[in-house]
């Protein structure tokens, strides 16, 4: 791995210099990450296994601060016990596949996974001509009008982080991967906030207002 991990940490932070207030759900995973991995290098003679290990707790981070969101939107479409086993199948089963693991790239493809199982969701949807998903991110009664053109913009922003993430991974150092993802959720965060404002300011026919 090319970058030292403490320059990595403080690459991070300067990141987020500039950028407006942000809700903490969106950096504390990274910072887990970026301090737990070095902290886990020094304990670890296996570099492999301690990146598994810090991204596991980070992971476990990330989902426990999204859990109850998570739990929310099960609500919209099932009743409240189905909901809770459905909620914490999600949850769990990334953590147990990581358990098992002892290789960045189990970290990275399952990134992949995420975005190739969400962006299925939404494209079923799709191709049925439900908008059951969109509407769980989005009930508000005032986005209702918006939802089939949410479901196909979740489709493309989806496959196309899929398409990035895949990309880094044969481009890039698992370190320099390691980076990317600690911002990934602020870079997706910016990017599904410009697509919906997007698709809000459109018309019926596709058009801009």
């Amino acid at each position: 791995m090319h970058r030292q991990p403490f320059d990595m940490f403080r690459l991070f932070l300067s990141l987020f210099q500039d950028l407006p207030p942000l809700s903490r759900t969106l950096y504390i995973p990274g910072a887990v990450l970026l301090v737990g991995y070095p902290v886990l290098s020094v304990l670890s003679p296996d570099e492999g296994e301690a990146f598994v290990t810090a991204f596991l707790l980070a992971l476990g981070v990330r989902i426990a601060m999204g859990f109850e969101g998570m739990v929310r939107r099960m609500l919209t479409r099932y009743a409240a016990l189905p909901a809770s086993v459905l909620a914490l199948a999600f949850a769990l089963a990334p953590l147990l596949v990581l358990l098992m693991a002892d290789d960045p790239i189990w970290c990275q493809r399952l990134q992949s996974a995420f975005y190739v199982v969400i962006g299925g969701v939404f494209l079923l949807d799709v191709l049925t001509g439900r908008n059951d998903t969109a509407a769980s991110f989005w009930p508000d009664e005032g986005m209702r009008g918006y939802l089939p053109n949410l479901s196909r913009m979740m489709v493309v922003y989806n496959f196309s982080f899929l398409l990035l993430n895949e990309t880094l991974i044969h481009t890039v150092s698992a370190s320099n991967w390691l980076l990317y993802w600690a911002v990934l959720p602020v870079l997706g965060h910016m990017v599904l906030r410009a697509l919906v404002l997007t698709v809000i300011n459109l018309d019926d026919d596709g058009q801009p207002v």
